[in-house]
């Protein structure tokens, strides 16, 4: 039972290669090489996608996890790493735990998908799109007038968008210190909070966990046969 429960080396690979993956966020961006803050927006990005590629390869939870405790021991280095506060992230511990809600959820998704890559890449580019509907996905500049006239939705679609909640759980303002590409999102016509770190973190995480739990559990009908 116990080598049973052991990665094959198939999985092994599967999880050595999302991590490896979360790497390429500190390819130089807008705060150059190595920013903490452009590597957690990748990592936003990645993390449904790597845990739903685990899940539909058959990783078992506890071990697919250790692809998001990866990658918040390399933010907490890189954040801990900055001299400058400007760069900083003041709770990447709680921003960890947002990426291993997001990772938990794609791995409850993956564990139900039958084309690994398919599913994978279908929760990439949902990413993407959550990412940009507020601010007209950077194709036009049609997020103003949504925020004008609805605020409301302007706001529930940042809410849905997984950089915006990283950057919440980690304690950086990234909707108000990104102007140029937040200027089509009208910003200034919602009436935001950002998310306490320290609950909506953990809730992500907790959430998330519990879904792909219950996703790994066989149906009634194939437990009878």
């Amino acid at each position: 039972m116990a080598a049973r429960a052991l990665p094959s080396p198939a999985q092994l690979a599967t999880l050595a290669g999302c991590a490896a993956a979360g790497a390429l966020g500190v390819l130089p961006g807008a705060g150059g090489a190595f920013d903490p803050v452009t590597l957690l927006g990748w990592l936003a990005l990645l993390a449904a996608a790597a845990g739903a590629l685990c899940g539909a390869r058959g990783v078992a939870l506890l071990a697919a996890l250790s692809v998001p405790a990866t990658w918040l021991l390399f933010l907490s280095v890189l954040s801990a790493a900055q001299s400058g506060p400007r760069r900083e992230l003041p709770t990447p511990l709680w921003a960890g735990c947002a990426l291993g809600g997001l990772f938990a959820l794609g791995h409850a998704l993956g564990s139900r998908a039958r084309l690994p890559f398919r599913s994978a890449g279908g929760l990439f580019l949902l990413a993407l799109v959550l990412s940009g509907a507020a601010q007209g996905f950077g194709l036009f500049a049609g997020g103003t007038e949504l925020a004008r006239a609805h605020p409301r939705l302007a706001a529930r679609l940042l809410d849905v968008s997984p950089l915006v909640l990283a950057y919440d759980c980690a304690g950086h303002d990234w909707i108000h210190s990104q102007p140029e590409v937040y200027a089509a999102g009208g910003v200034e016509w919602i009436q935001r909070r950002a998310r306490p770190g320290n609950l909506a973190g953990p809730a992500v995480l907790v959430v998330g966990c519990a879904l792909a739990v219950v996703a790994r559990r066989p149906h009634p009908a194939a437990r009878a046969r």
